[in-house]
């Protein structure tokens, strides 16, 4: 059975792959389509780049190519989350056969960016159709930890009130303002990751802006899942509070 009737036989609308395709059998998929699937390419291969830059992959070696209709164009080794050399969207991919050998170009023209790969050994084409997530969202922000303390402010103080977000001032835009049990007013900052001095830093700015503003005491605490030794050095120097939450948990 030749490769080409395999494929037929194998082939799904979302799904085509070749095994050890011939040069003319791989074009054929990967023009066929590149403007609608995403296209994997397996073989020894060398790759350069020309842009800003120059960087060169010399050494034929076994290397994954990963090609996307929106002209996202990565070459991949066997190590590293990111790709080797890659050109962003929107990129156009160029295939074609020299002498022998495809040929793929990947062309950005503003700024003009150059990824040229040459494959004279082709182990593996496919052309696979993949779905877009529409209403895509990362949970455990910022804004998770700043919506789960408004619904629940007990989980940075009992008694605590919220009585603004995103509060404005002239040194910064401060998460949430407050009220404790005894009517001082509180400045919440709340980091999604480890605090670091910055941080305190921040949020000493917010406090000291307010207590003069409105000449009175005012308590700044410092929301997050952990704080650095010496973020938290600085928050007791400077008379500020610090509470242990995760934003996931909060989920």
């Amino acid at each position: 059975m030749d490769i080409t009737s395999f494929m037929n036989r194998e082939a799904t609308p979302d799904l085509e792959y070749l095994v050890d395709p011939s040069p003319t059998e791989a074009l054929r998929l990967i023009n066929l389509r590149k403007s609608t699937h995403v296209i994997l390419i397996y073989g020894d291969m060398t790759a350069f780049y020309e842009g800003r830059a120059k960087s060169q992959l010399e050494d034929l070696m076994p290397r994954l190519v990963i090609s996307k209709p929106d002209g996202t164009f990565m070459v991949h080794e066997s190590n590293k989350e990111k790709p080797r050399l890659w050109n962003p969207p929107p990129s156009t991919l160029y295939a074609s056969i020299n002498l022998g050998v495809l040929t793929l170009r990947s062309v950005r023209a503003s700024p003009r960016e150059v990824v040229m790969v040459e494959i004279p050994v082709i182990r593996f084409v496919s052309a696979v159709r993949l779905g877009i997530t529409l209403n895509y969202r990362v949970f455990g922000t910022e804004e998770d930890l700043v919506n789960a303390i408004v619904s629940n402010p007990s989980i940075v103080e009992d008694g605590l009130q919220i009585i603004a977000r995103e509060y404005h001032t002239i040194v910064g835009d401060i998460d949430l303002l407050g009220k404790d049990s005894k009517g001082n007013l509180v400045v919440i900052e709340c980091k999604r990751s480890q605090a670091g001095p910055e941080a305190v830093n921040q949020l000493k700015r917010y406090v000291e802006h307010l207590s003069q503003k409105e000449s009175k005491n005012v308590r700044g605490i410092l929301v997050a899942p952990s704080i650095s030794s010496a973020a938290y050095h600085y928050l007791r120097q400077y008379g500020l509070e610090f509470r242990r939450v995760e934003p996931k948990s909060l989920i």
